[in-house]
């Protein structure tokens, strides 16, 4: 009795074991890509290095006015401009952001002297 007992304890060791180590060979990811509203984001990169971050437009949208660009210590607001698609702006990154990160982009529409948000998607960076 004492010996299956002692097989089975080992058994279920060996099992834990194996499930923990597949747990910590999932690889990280930093891309991405996804749209709210007109606005879309692209987050190029691998674990949590980041090697680009892109704002666009869905297809056929027009606006003037701005990108936001942040999180994870990123912090960029583009020119104001109109922006057509397929017309976009890349922010050249190149380094590894904090696990855990959300970085987003906001479109902001001017209009008769206010500001309007066109979308805001966003990616979380993690490992």
């Amino acid at each position: 009795m004492f010996l299956k007992n002692a097989t089975r304890r080992a058994l279920i060791s060996v099992i834990g074991a194996a499930a923990a180590t597949a747990t910590l060979v999932t690889p990280a990811q930093a891309g991405m890509r996804g749209c709210n509203d007109i606005t879309c984001i692209a987050i190029n990169g691998s674990g949590l290095t980041v090697e680009s971050v892109t704002a666009s437009l869905t297809w056929r949208s027009r606006f003037y006015g701005h990108f936001h660009i942040w999180g994870g210590g990123i912090d960029l607001n583009t020119r104001t401009d109109t922006w057509s698609h397929p017309n976009s702006y890349t922010l050249t990154v190149r380094r590894d952001l904090p696990n855990r990160s959300v970085v987003c982009v906001e479109g902001w529409e001017h209009y008769g002297g206010e500001m309007r948000s066109l979308g805001r998607p966003c990616g979380e960076i993690k490992f």
